[in-house]
């Protein structure tokens, strides 16, 4: 119900009281705004007080379901996150209300008369509001868990519900020289309340920046069990057990051949590195191909809703954030021919996602930043200069273990955009470049371990072939344990997987701990994000 108020000034002292009016807005409506300054500035003031408490609630479920993305942040990092959230909210709320008030003026005959009116229509702006952070929460490429969908849920009702006092507040002060009314909704005062209602909630972001601080690890003591055999791990992204099965030079060369699920993940570079590392993604934290590092932060944020306009491209054209390909500093775990080096097992690796061209120690590596740009765009040159450093590094270093990544066949197949005949000549190009690879490994004495997986949105099974008289895969986490036994170094129990050298059962450790490099990695050149989005990896 509303309270009949006789006098405007003591109206407008009460409303001032309660936070909802400035120096005097009661006159808003009989002030020219091509003429008055006056009108522009309680206009201005009026919005920007609204616009500071929507931007300051509309962040917050932006910013959380982030935090459970790409869960751990620091708290620079989050700060920054909901800083930049929470700006382009005030940019919008504050426009969004001006327009309010402005059709208010065009339009004196709608100032709100009824508290029934006032909070209709408030709902209303308060749900346009809110749809923005539904479209962007949907489009993301996995549904929420459990946990997230909650948090989130729970933060968009408080921003509806605070969007509809706030926004009924501007109405109601737009609006107050007519009507000379206080609608009961704000028959209390709301402003204090709500600030420390955001700061509580604003401060219970930074949480998890406190909980987890990437705690160092004490070392593992591993017991290894010395072998002489040497051995290759070949990965091709692109390859499926039913392009296997269909070429016999490759059947004959890797015969033992198991057809097993393709590991479940939202980018290529997640699916490699689980196979590469051996545990899940929750351990290893690599998520995705490409994303944003804000300036002055060493996290890359991989999950992003494809709806994200502000870290897209509001940010980096600010120049308070970049768009890059993922970092060689992003992995919370080793891949197993990190484990085996770092203990003084002689190994290579060539172009595997989330790492970079080093000398350390008993490893050499060369990652994919100098391997692409040195292909300029050309899938099949990427197999053959990857290719190429890899059996040039096998004949200087003569490793106990060695690996490349070989990702030719997902590009053909799936990523660029080519006639049918072309795909075709090219995918059997790059298949006889597996052949000979194979081939010319074998005859340098190393027994072969062949995974395959299928590209993004590609049809067909994983395969898991070898060499090596192995027993029959079921899954693709079944590679790094069995690389690891073939080099005498135990499983941990982080690994979801077996191995397959033999069917007993062996003494694992609990694990293997997290990856001991803390140096920052040097941001990538823009060649290298250009020849990723030539190539079809980034959109």
């Amino acid at each position: 119900m509303m309270r009949p108020v006789s006098d405007v000034d003591t109206l407008r002292e009460e409303l001032k009281a309660r936070g909802y009016l400035s120096h005097g807005i009661e006159r808003w409506f009989a002030l020219d705004p091509w003429s008055s300054r006056a009108f522009w500035l309680e206009l201005a003031t009026v919005a920007l007080k609204a616009a500071t408490l929507i931007a300051a609630f509309g962040a917050l479920p932006l910013t959380a379901v982030m935090l459970f993305r790409n869960y751990p942040l620091r708290a620079l990092e989050t700060l920054e996150l909901f800083a930049t959230y929470a700006a382009a909210w005030l940019a919008l709320a504050f426009a969004f209300v001006v327009l309010v008030a402005l059709i208010l003026k065009v339009r004196p005959a709608l100032p709100i008369d009824t508290p029934r009116a006032l909070l209709a229509i408030s709902l209303v702006a308060s749900a346009l509001l809110v749809a923005p952070v539904a479209a962007w929460w949907y489009a993301f490429d996995t549904s929420p868990p459990l946990p997230e969908l909650a948090t989130g849920v729970a933060l968009m009702a408080v921003f509806f519900l605070v969007s509809t006092i706030v926004v009924s507040a501007a109405l109601l002060s737009f609006s107050i020289y007519e009507l000379r009314r206080v609608p009961a909704i704000h028959a209390k005062p709301r402003g204090v309340p709500m600030a420390i209602a955001a700061i509580v909630l604003i401060a219970m972001l930074f949480v998890p920046a406190y909980v987890d601080r990437d705690r160092v690890t004490a070392e593992p003591m591993v017991v290894t069990t010395p072998t002489s055999t040497r051995v290759a791990l070949i990965a091709v992204d692109g390859l499926t057990y039913e392009i296997l099965q269909s070429r016999p030079d490759l059947v004959r060369i890797a015969p033992r051949a198991a057809r097993v699920p393709t590991l479940p993940a939202d980018s290529t570079a997640e699916r490699w590195a689980s196979l590469g590392t051996g545990v899940r993604t929750d351990a290893h934290e690599v998520r995705a191909i490409e994303g944003i590092r804000f300036v002055g932060t060493t996290h890359i944020l991989q999950r992003i809703s494809h709806a994200d306009f502000v870290l897209q491209h509001v940010a980096p054209a600010l120049r308070i954030a970049r768009r890059e390909p993922l970092p060689p500093t992003v992995r919370r775990r080793d891949y197993v021919w990190e484990i085996v080096t770092a203990r003084g097992l002689p190994g290579i690796s060539v172009n595997w996602w989330a790492t970079s061209d080093a000398k350390d120690g008993a490893l050499q590596a060369v990652g994919p930043e100098s391997v692409f740009t040195a292909a300029k765009g050309d899938a099949l040159r990427v197999d053959a200069t990857a290719t190429s450093r890899f059996l040039a590094l096998l004949d200087e270093r003569k490793p106990r273990f060695a690996t490349v990544y070989l990702p030719a066949l997902d590009v053909v197949l799936n990523r660029l955009e080519l006639d049918q005949s072309t795909k075709l000549a090219q995918s059997l190009r790059a298949l006889e470049g597996l052949g000979n690879t194979i081939a010319l490994v074998r005859a340098r004495g190393y027994d072969v371990v062949l995974a395959g997986m299928p590209g993004d949105g590609q049809s067909g099974n994983a395969v898991i072939a070898s060499t090596l008289p192995l027993q029959r895969a079921t899954t693709a986490f079944d590679v790094a344990p069995t690389l690891l036994e073939i080099l005498g170094f135990p499983l941990s129990n982080e690994m979801p997987g077996r191995s397959l050298l033999s069917e007993r059962s062996e003494p694992r450790i609990d694990s293997y701990g997290n990856r001991t490099a803390t140096t920052t990695a040097p941001q990538v050149n823009d060649e290298y994000y250009e020849q990723l989005k030539s190539l079809g990896y980034i959109r």
